[in-house]
């Protein structure tokens, strides 16, 4: 929570009805750095047990900075997040900068796979790149392996970030979104347009190349995507992207083939970093959550935070 706590830090809240009534469970907060949880937050829970932690320890990690630098931490829960005890540090970069040639990191994302914990993110600290997605692993949540390149453009200007990652069972195939600007061009009239990389196994991506969401060679995504999948919608399954900027979300019925995406309307706002989700016990249920534009972040508008549930079936029917 920014605007006003210091440091600041994540109010966690919990739904036991789908999203449709909310409590307050607690604050993930800053417990090492005294710089406080600036930004990107990420939960994750453990499905099997790994460093010492049982199944269903929640995991918690964040972007905390200063002008001193920038730290993605991990933390754990072993009470459904009600107190948490910081667990390690996964990497670190110079103090937040978006400048090409500054070294932050940015943009946590967890995924728990085959023994390990991967943790995504973007990665300004390599002089070859103004900005790359990468990951690093651990199988005992202490330490962590070697940064490994996810998506990294030989164009040094550049900057794929934003990694969201889920599994298409159909297919057996792993996928990320991210966006990827470069410089100040443009791409189907955004600045930010979406992309996405599919493998065999999430720790691989690299060997994968990026594709672009554009639907009927006229219309893209932009910035900021989120990615889920749902068995809904046929052979293949549903793949949901959102974006940052637009109300609609974008859908793939035939296993990420690039020329098979459509857009479909949705009654929920645009918003920075809108994450998206797909309810386990009804796979029809696509719950988007609500907030604040990018552009409004600074407009102290105190627009709530929310969250829209629809029918994924009738989605795919609605034009946007």
């Amino acid at each position: 929570m920014a605007g006003g706590a210091q440091p600041n830090y994540f109010p966690v809240l919990a739904s036991k009805d789908g999203g449709a009534s909310w409590e307050y469970v607690s604050n993930l907060t800053d417990q090492v750095n005294g710089w406080g949880m600036s930004a990107q937050p990420a939960l994750a829970e453990l499905t099997e047990a790994m460093g010492g932690y049982p199944a269903g320890t929640v995991l918690g990690s964040a972007n905390s900075w200063s002008n001193n630098g920038t730290r993605i931490d991990l933390y754990a829960s072993t009470d459904g997040a009600r107190t948490w005890e910081f667990v390690s540090h996964i990497a670190e970069g110079g103090r937040p900068n978006t400048t090409n040639g500054a070294t932050p990191i940015w943009e946590p994302y967890l995924l728990q796979y085959k023994g390990e914990l991967i943790a995504y993110y973007s990665d300004q600290r390599d002089p070859k790149h103004g900005q790359k997605l990468a990951h690093q692993t651990s199988t005992d949540l202490k330490t962590w392996g070697p940064v490994v390149n996810d998506v990294a453009y030989e164009q040094y200007t550049a900057r794929p970030g934003m990694t969201v990652v889920d599994y298409i069972p159909p297919i057996d195939k792993w996928i990320l979104v991210y966006e990827r600007p470069i410089g100040n061009s443009s791409s189907y009239g955004v600045n930010y347009p979406v992309y996405y990389v599919m493998a065999d196994d999430p720790r691989d991506f690299r060997k994968s190349e990026g594709l672009p969401i554009v639907i009927n060679n006229s219309t893209a995504p932009n910035a900021s995507p989120y990615v889920v999948w749902s068995p809904v919608g046929g052979k293949f399954g549903t793949i949901v992207v959102s974006d940052a900027d637009r109300q609609q979300v974008y859908t793939n019925q035939f296993g990420g083939d690039v020329d098979k995406w459509e857009e479909h309307g949705v009654p929920a706002g645009s918003v920075y970093s809108r994450a998206i989700q797909i309810f386990k016990k009804y796979p029809d249920h696509l719950a988007i959550y609500g907030g604040e534009t990018f552009d409004n972040i600074r407009g102290n508008l105190s627009t709530p935070f929310s969250i829209t549930v629809v029918d994924l079936k009738k989605t795919l029917k609605t034009p946007v």
